[in-house]
């Protein structure tokens, strides 16, 4: 049976019910490692010691007021705000993705990222002390020449560059001939 092709690639294998269940797993996944990886590093790491993995990365608690490379540590309740809508976005991204039956691969790396994105969000709810919506979020992977940490930004990261990538070497309608099309090599 031949599928009509999205605009920007092959569709899905998957009927759209196995795909949506698919990216809630995975959503779901990673929000539950993250938030996993993120009570061991609480209680092994509460009473400040420092775990040294190799020279210049360590094991070590600290909570993050603000993004990515300690961006927007005084925003507080507007920076939450404002990262709601963005994962409120890629949601909205994802749900149109499933029902469009786009990519798998694609899909489930957004819905990675949805997850990583979710896990930080519990952090910035959850561990709110200075009033609403301003916790901090729990970092605990140090790379000294780099950023400081967690699991979510791992997910997310991936997420969005496994998604990049996907999308750039997805088979783009007309890109390839079908193998029907191909020219036949005759032996001699």
């Amino acid at each position: 049976m031949n599928r009509p092709e999205t605009a920007t690639g092959r569709r899905s294998r998957l009927g759209v019910p196995a795909l949506a269940g698919l990216a809630l797993v995975t959503a779901t996944l990673a929000t539950v490692i993250d938030q996993l990886t993120k009570w061991w590093a609480l209680v092994e790491f509460e009473d400040g010691h420092i775990v040294e993995l190799l020279p210049t990365v360590q094991l070590r608690l600290v909570f993050n007021p603000g993004v990515a490379f300690g961006m927007g540590d005084d925003l507080g309740a507007p920076l939450v705000i404002v990262l709601m809508l963005v994962l409120s976005g890629l949601a909205t991204w994802i749900v149109v993705r499933v029902r469009r039956r786009a990519q798998t691969l694609g899909t489930l790396a957004l819905a990675a990222a949805a997850g990583g994105g979710i896990g930080n969000l519990i952090d910035r709810v959850f561990r709110a002390e200075d009033g609403p919506l301003s916790g901090h979020v729990v970092d605990f992977v140090a790379i000294d020449w780099f950023a400081i940490f967690n699991v979510a930004d791992i997910f997310t990261t991936c997420g969005i560059a496994l998604w990049a990538l996907s999308a750039a070497f997805e088979a783009r309608p007309g890109s390839a001939p079908k193998i029907s099309e191909r020219p036949q090599i005759e032996n001699q």
